[in-house]
């Protein structure tokens, strides 16, 4: 071989390895791009995906693991049982276990059913409800012993003495009643009707399921209602941030109040005369609420609703599965470029009405705030998931969710919810043992065509070191024959007597 054609062969030889190191190193970049969105999934998936899929309802481990399990039981708080199995004398045959549910229709939202599916707490806890989740030395002595698999059982904040007393309130309304401690969290309350009793859903299913009424929505947490005049806390806030002279408030009210192309009149019609903003906020004035709407900056009072949860998720973790939620948070927007938007629909929105929708267990958070200074502390409902010998597997902590507003917004406001209490529209509460903070609405419901209203009650209470929030909706009902105020006092009363 000459040297020339030598060279040239060495040549080819180098240009044929960099073509190869070139493909070589193409591979192992898309590969180590495989590897690492593959990884990225994977730890993805473990972090927050996997708990879904594994408490899944649908899950076909979990279907088959209950069916050699007997399912856990949930208690409320003084260790009342609010949902148990009965094995019938047999534990050993899970085909004659029956699901018990001792109270009814008091608890049959928010504790839910397992038959036809899974609602409520049986849905959002059932992973631990038929996970024996013991330790691999107990678990062998178990086996070993025959002793039958149990699961984990619930323990629940549910307060059984108030929960009666907020669901039986109710009468024959529609409605719901939340209710919760400004201080810690915990949700003793989450009353609905009309109800349902889930030992008879079997036979009832069809039946249920036919009525207009909808049994199973928890109306505390899933319903969203027209606020009426309880939103007016979140005008009056709003008002509140952008005046800093809102002390200086006065208006003159005559019973209806003139703007231009529309008039608003008050609730009956009711002549308030002068009135400075704690007054006003005590008599529920909508021409001086409305007046305040119009004058509060757009993006302000936005920004003030979603501070106060609105368009948000509310943290009620307790209620909701990867899949499902069975709490749901209020809507409010004003919109300068919607078709909607002009003064009319500003002030109705600014008195709860027109778009703006809540639930009784937002309005209850946003009370616990005022009554906490301000902080919302996490709501919840499980306080722990414990084996059946005891051991606590899970426990809750009570944490800061989110601060709605500063102290001082905080004690202006109880100031003004004192006044309704004290000498307005619930001067029911006047001379009551405790102190009462609150305020009332009546939302007209122009599209049920009979004049009927929301009725509600928004506010806390306290007497010594106790504490309670409170909502209460009563739902498209005649404004003559109740009264959420009513309800949210036999309340108040069970609790701090």
């Amino acid at each position: 071989m000459s040297r020339q054609n030598y060279k040239k062969d060495i040549k080819q030889k180098r240009k044929e390895e960099r073509r190869l190191n070139k493909q070589t190193l193409v591979t192992t970049i898309i590969f180590s791009f495989i590897f690492v969105f593959m990884l990225g999934y994977y730890v993805h998936f473990v972090l927050k995906d996997a708990p879904t899929v594994i408490s899944s309802s649908q899950n076909g481990r979990i279907k088959e693991q209950a069916k050699k399990v007997v399912r856990g039981t949930i208690y409320a708080k003084g260790g009342e049982e609010l949902a148990y199995t009965d094995t019938n004398e047999t534990p050993d045959d899970f085909e004659d276990d029956v699901r018990r549910y001792p109270y009814g229709k008091t608890f049959a939202q928010v504790v839910g059913y397992t038959t036809k599916g899974f609602t409520g707490l049986e849905d959002v806890c059932n992973y631990d409800l038929v996970m024996p989740k013991k330790n691999p030395l107990k678990q062998i002595e178990d086996d070993f012993t025959g002793k039958v698999l149990q699961g984990c059982n619930i323990n629940t904040t549910l307060d059984v003495d108030l929960q009666k007393t907020a669901y039986d309130s109710l009468g024959d309304f529609k409605g719901g009643i939340f209710v919760m401690d400004p201080d810690t969290g915990a949700v003793y309350v989450s009353a609905s009707k009309p109800s349902y009793n889930p030992e008879n859903l079997e036979e009832n299913w069809e039946k249920l399921n036919k009525k207009t009424n909808a049994p199973f929505m928890n109306r505390s947490t899933q319903g969203r209602y027209m606020p009426g005049s309880v939103f007016k806390i979140v005008t009056t806030l709003a008002y509140m941030r952008q005046n800093s002279n809102y002390k200086d408030f006065q208006f003159q009210c005559n019973g209806t109040t003139s703007f231009d192309h529309f008039k608003m009149k008050c609730y009956n019609g009711n002549v308030h005369g002068s009135e400075s903003l704690e007054e006003a906020f005590a008599n529920s004035c909508n021409g001086a609420f409305a007046s305040m709407g119009l004058e509060i900056d757009t993006d302000v009072f936005n920004r003030t609703a979603e501070d106060l949860l609105f368009n948000n998720p509310l943290p009620l973790s307790d209620l909701k599965t990867g899949t499902t939620s069975y709490v749901k948070s209020g809507s409010f927007e004003l919109d300068e470029t919607s078709e909607k938007y002009n003064d009319y629909y500003v002030a109705e929105s600014s008195i709860g009405q027109q778009d703006v929708l809540v639930s009784p267990a937002q309005m209850a958070m946003i009370a616990s705030a005022i009554a906490n200074h301000g902080v919302m502390m996490k709501p919840y409902l499980i306080s722990e998931v414990v084996t059946d010998d005891g051991a606590v597997v899970k426990e809750a902590h009570q944490s800061e969710a989110k601060t709605l507003m500063t102290e001082k917004e905080a004690k202006q406001l109880s100031k003004y919810m004192a006044a309704v209490c004290q000498y307005g529209t619930a001067k029911i509460f006047a001379n009551c043992d405790y102190k009462a903070y609150g305020k009332t609405g009546t939302a007209d419901l122009h599209s049920s065509g009979d004049g009927n209203v929301n009725s509600w009650f928004v506010g806390y209470a306290k007497k010594g070191d106790k504490k309670l929030a409170i909502a209460v909706v009563l739902d498209n009902i005649d404004d003559s024959q109740g009264s959420a105020k009513e309800c949210a006092k036999k309340v108040f009363d069970r609790y701090f007597n």
